[in-house]
């Protein structure tokens, strides 16, 4: 350790000596340490340690104190974690730099990282305004590149792009959840729900791709843009999740239309609190209409109560 940290073996000695008293002289510091056994020779060996802040002088600057290793060996070794860091950071940039630089064109065409949370939301927004026949997403709560107020796919829809999503509980348990995606189901996304996506995911076209570069989580910085046969996974994934997923529509027939939406947010599995805050109701109130409504379907539980409201068309 002591030479990782630049000092020699005699100067490890002297200063480990120094450590275990108040102070002492020249004298002292030739007859107890390893320093070299003549007073010129154990000065400068003392003069090191005092410009590397490891040693002082008392005030008649006849006699040497060791400092604090904390303050001076524990920092040093602070910074040199933090050049090695630095160094370790720089390799992995070269290396990346390397790899995508020994790639063919073909190669970079078909993989690309976006980095930075502007970078990534202005790529999201430009796929959006750029789609031609569809867009197909998932969706979470948590960190997003692209909020409600700065998405494009209102005017994607009007340009007579087909749009399907997929949500899953922790977006409908945000505030203003619901309403979103009730927005959404008025201007024309298809949207279903299911208890956890995969991952963060957009395709257009069926030709691009994007989706975080680390997977799971709601981290969308960096992303990773595919094209080409990448994206059939892509593509294949999302098909998956939505045969499985369950619709989340706008159609209302024989009910109000809070208990529509009730019966909406209890269908994609949200509890009576979560639901209850999203409708702006108490709990108790929200579990008083699914009493009522179970009365008005003739059903006994709340799964008889989902088949009913599925059959009768109430959601």
């Amino acid at each position: 350790m002591w030479e990782d940290l630049g000092l020699t073996p005699v100067e490890e000695s002297v200063y480990r000596m120094l450590v275990g008293r108040p102070d002492a002289s020249v004298a002292e510091v030739v007859a107890e340490s390893g320093a070299p056994h003549d007073p010129p020779g154990a000065v400068v060996t003392l003069e090191s340690l005092e410009a590397r802040g490891l040693v002082t002088r008392t005030p008649d600057g006849t006699r040497f104190v060791a400092t604090s290793p904390t303050e001076t060996l524990g920092a040093e070794l602070v910074e040199r974690r933090e050049r090695l860091h630095r160094a370790e950071l720089a390799l992995a940039g070269l290396v990346e730099a390397y790899r995508v630089g020994s790639m063919g064109r073909g190669q970079r065409e078909l993989m690309e990282i976006v980095e930075g949370t502007e970078a990534v939301r202005r790529r999201y927004v430009h796929m959006q305004l750029t789609a031609r026949s569809s867009i197909d997403f998932f969706s979470t709560g948590g960190h997003r590149a692209v909020g409600p107020e700065s998405t494009q796919e209102a005017r994607a829809l009007q340009r007579g792009v087909r749009l399907r999503g997929v949500v899953d509980e922790e977006f409908l348990s945000q505030p203003s959840g619901s309403d979103n995606l009730d927005a959404a189901l008025v201007e024309g996304t298809c949207v279903r729900t299911v208890r956890a996506i995969p991952l963060k995911l957009i395709i257009c076209d069926g030709e691009v791709a994007m989706m975080p570069l680390h997977g799971q989580g709601t981290e969308v910085n960096p992303s990773l843009v595919l094209r080409g046969g990448p994206v059939n996974v892509a593509r294949a994934l999302f098909e998956a999740v939505w045969e499985r997923a369950r619709p989340y529509t706008e159609r209302t027939w024989e009910i109000e239309a809070v208990d529509a939406r009730l019966m909406r947010l209890l269908l994609a599995g949200l509890t009576d609190t979560t639901a209850a805050a999203q409708l702006g109701l108490s709990t108790r109130t929200v579990q008083r209409r699914i009493q009522a409504l179970m009365v008005r379907a003739g059903v006994s539980t709340r799964l008889q109560l989902g088949w009913h409201a599925r059959d009768h068309r109430w959601v």
